[in-house]
Formats: C-alpha cells, structure tokens, sequence
C-alpha cells in the first residue's frame, strides 16, 4: 500500500503515529471505494517513457526517411545509431567515430538527446499531489458484472442496471525534448543529398502508429574535419525539437491508471393520476403545478390517465403552462383570422389540438361546438363561427381573445 494511503499505529498506545505532512493539507488516508483489484482483468497499465520517443525518432528515421546514398551506383543505407556514453566522449573528443577496428564510420547518422523540459503553455498545476478530476476517462459498457445475453433466446431475469466498467488514467506530462542528429560524410555532395532527403519531413509527426510527436528541424550547421593522415569527414548537426508526452506507470507510489464501475442508481419517480388528458384542455391539474420547480430541477414525474402514461419534462412543463392570448382579426359576420401558429407539442411532436384553446367574444367564453377551427403551425388561423348556434352575427367592434399553447 502507498505510505500517503496508509496511518501507522503506534503499538504500545494504540494511537496514530505523528503525521507525515508533505503540504499544506495533512495527511491522506485510504479510500476503499477507490480501491478495485487489478489482478484479473487484461488492460495493461499505460506509459511513455522517454525510451519509447527515443525509439519513435531512430524508427521514423530508419523506416520513413531512409536515408541512402549512392556510392559507384550503388545505393546505400546510411546507418542510424544513438550516442552513449562512450561514442560521445569520442565524438567530443576527436569530432568522428571509428569502429572496433579503428576505421573511421562514414557515412553515420548519430542521434543525441540533449535536454527535456515540460512544456510552458500546458504546465500541470504545481502541487504535491496529483488532483482528482484531472484525468482521462474510458468506458467499457461489456464486464463481467454487465454480460451480453442472447437475443434470441433470453433466460427470463430480472432486468438489472446496467454497469459501465471505467479505466481512469492520469494526464500525461506535456515536454519538448530537443535532439541533435549529427551525420558524417566523405563528401560535401553526399552530405547535400542526405540533408535534401531529410529536410522535407520537417514538422511532420515523427514515430509509428500511436506513438508519432510533432517534430521541428532548426537551423543546420556544418564544418569539415581534418585529421592528419586520414580521410577529410564532412560533418553536420541538425537539431530536433520534439513535442513529447511522458506518462510513467506510477507517480507518488500511486499507479496512473484505475479501474472502477459506474454507480447503479435507484430513482422514484412522482406518479400523479388525473381524470382527463392533460393534453385535451388548457387547465393544469394542481397537483402537476405542485411539483413544477421538482420538473424544472430533472425530476422524473409521470401522469398517469386511464392506464396511459405519460412523461413529463422541462420541455413538456413549459409547453403546458405557457398559455398566451391573441387577438383575432374581424374578417365578415361569420369568420375571424388570427396571425399566430400553434406550438408543437413536445410529446406528440404535433400541433396543439382545437380543445388546448379557449375562444373569448367581448370577454365571454364560447363553447368549442359554436366554432370551427383547425390549429395550424405553417399558416394563419381561421376561425369559422356558427352564428346559428352562437345567436348573433360578429361585427369589426367585437374584440376576440383565443388564449392557448401559441408558439
């Protein structure tokens, strides 16, 4: 167990050892719930090391580049190495490299690592620990708490929640790490060829398949080596930057990657049962009203008329009591217009029905049988009265009010 997970006893008093304080908060102490074994399952834990973008450059080298050279028309592939210890010293000490048998090594292409720094536009925050929140997120909806079943012929159970199995990994350290590639040739014309197949993969992604970082070619410099008695070695150093992630399997003791299960949920939901459909009129029942701020907050409330349930959402609360009027326009005795378009309603995906509107003439309420009217959401409204049934013929004086789910 991590030490910052863990509170030593003092046996002899049974008391907790004095706290190790490694900031401004104290002490961590485990989570269980945060705890989940690792040993059965196959997700291997993630890294990149600085070996891998040290790899990923020599590979991209050797394998996209290829750089050759052609020598009494043959081609020849100019070797890739990386400095040690020991080739540096003699590249620093003499400016070549021989070989076990003293020969001088040319054509060569050598890579040399000269620094790595985290990157000033992603710094991580500058605490002791790392923060939770600051990761990166996988889900795999198959597990074995979560088995697919057969479709075709199902074993009847009951049906269960869902488990979604989670692999959180800590975000990486954002660096550029800079190269030097040096190479070695006999003649200045070798070298102009090799730099022209080189230089067209500049701010190109260096590496293979997922492990490619951005690299940059800087200013190239070259010079001539003399050695008495030996060959002229024509030299140049073509410095590398690269944009590089590190991710090491651990950090504080704690591993980088954890593995949890999402949280099976219980919800209730408000079932309220009505007398007529809240859908075929423009009155709210009360008990529906009561539980309007719970709506609007994502409570699940269900209306429940004659066995037929139905769903309410925020969506469909505010398409209820939205209830607006508008004022017809005189057209002859019998008929009025109305420029408005009905609402959608968010359940049906319909337009508002002729009972979700209440007609007003000089402020008295006209029973939905005087008139004929069919809501329309493209076009304007017309209302058709019946005179017969309604008593008396409309004039331009009479002011008529339709009240309902307007868009």
């Amino acid at each position: 167990m991590p030490r910052l997970n863990r509170q030593n006893i003092d046996r002899k008093t049974n008391k907790p050892a004095l706290p190790i304080v490694e900031s401004m908060n104290g002490d961590r102490l485990l989570d269980r719930s945060n705890q989940i074994r690792r040993d059965d399952d196959v997700i291997r834990t993630k890294k990149r090391t600085l070996y891998d973008i040290d790899y990923a450059i020599k590979w991209f080298i050797e394998n996209e580049i290829q750089p050759q050279l052609n020598d009494t028309d043959t081609l020849i592939n100019v070797p890739v190495i990386f400095s040690n210890g020991e080739k540096w010293d003699n590249v620093r000490r003499l400016g070549y490299l021989r070989d076990e048998k003293g020969m001088l090594q040319s054509p060569l292409i050598m890579l040399k690592r000269n620094s790595v720094a985290e990157r000033d536009s992603v710094k991580t925050l500058d605490v002791n620990w790392p923060q939770s929140g600051n990761q990166i997120v996988y889900k795999q909806k198959y597990n074995e708490k979560n088995r697919y079943e057969d479709d075709l012929f199902p074993i009847p159970t009951n049906i269960r929640q869902q488990s979604e199995q989670i692999y959180v990994v800590d975000i990486p350290k954002y660096v550029t790490i800079e190269y030097d590639m040096m190479i070695w040739c006999d003649y200045t014309t070798q070298m102009n060829e090799l730099i022209d197949q080189i230089l067209p993969y500049g701010r190109f992604a260096w590496g293979q398949d997922s492990t490619k970082f951005a690299t940059a070619i800087g200013s190239i410099n070259f010079e001539t080596t003399n050695t008495i008695g030996e060959d002229r070695l024509v030299r140049a150093t073509i410095p590398l930057t690269v944009q590089g992630t590190l991710l090491s399997e651990q950090e504080s003791r704690v591993a980088t990657l954890k593995k949890m299960y999402s949280i099976k949920q219980l919800t209730f939901d408000t079932v309220i049962d009505v007398d007529n459909d809240i859908f075929n009129t423009t009155s709210i029942p009360v008990a529906l009203l009561n539980v309007q701020s719970a709506i609007f907050s994502g409570t699940n409330v269900m209306v429940s008329n004659n066995g037929s349930n139905v769903g309410i959402n925020a969506a469909t609360m505010l398409y209820l009591t939205n209830l607006t009027d508008q004022t017809a326009t005189y057209s002859n005795s019998t008929t009025v217009t109305v420029s408005a378009f009905a609402a959608i309603n968010p359940v049906t995906t319909t337009t508002s029905t002729k009972n979700e509107f209440d007609v007003y003439i000089n402020g008295q309420y006209i029973d939905k049988v005087v008139y004929t009217w069919t809501p329309s959401d493209i076009i304007s409204q017309t209302i058709v009265f019946d005179t017969a049934v309604l008593g008396y013929g409309l004039n331009s004086a009479d002011v008529i009010i339709i009240n309902g789910r307007w868009a």
